[in-house]
């Protein structure tokens, strides 16, 4: 019974905190925010997630969970994967928080680590570390492609093994 108290109070604290993600920035988004909008006491919320960061990461899973995750052609196009899976499950999400650099941060380490969970081959941390390298090199150039909207040129990146000037 308990199992299902927690399932329950989860979901209502996931669909509060999409709500939330749909009208405010990740950034200003707090723990007091969460709680008014579920109409639970933020204690509550605390009980269940240990900050706004663990319940975006377990927010992220908990979605994901409803699609089926196809990496027959991750090697190749891995940003056209992570592309995919968001559109299908966060697209909405995604395009309001687009410019919260936190959230776009904890979305890729999300996305990483469900590849990792969905292998069976330690091989991907190869790709892992080449598509972490892509996504750092990104960062450090003030995110000049957008993860989303510019998953062919990031491919293309990956492909190649060549950066683009971007000066």
């Amino acid at each position: 019974m308990n199992n299902l108290r927690q399932k329950r109070m989860n979901k209502i604290i996931f669909t509060s905190f999409k709500e939330l993600l749909l009208e405010n920035k990740f950034s200003d988004i707090s723990i007091t925010m969460i709680a008014n909008q579920a109409l639970i006491h933020r204690n509550t919320v605390y009980h269940h997630f240990t900050d706004k960061y663990d319940l975006l990461n377990k927010y992220i899973e908990y979605e994901v969970q409803n699609f089926p995750i196809d990496f027959s052609d991750f090697e190749t196009q891995p940003f056209k994967n992570i592309h995919d899976l968001f559109i299908a499950s966060f697209e909405k999400i995604m395009h309001y928080q687009q410019d919260d650099h936190d959230f776009n941060l904890i979305i890729q380490n999300c996305f990483l680590k469900l590849i990792v969970n969905a292998q069976n081959n330690d091989q991907i941390f190869w790709f892992i570390g080449k598509i972490a390298g892509i996504l750092l090199w990104n960062d450090f150039h003030n995110s000049y492609y957008d993860l989303i909207r510019d998953y062919r040129e990031l491919d293309k990146i990956y492909q190649t093994n060549r950066f683009p000037d971007v000066d």
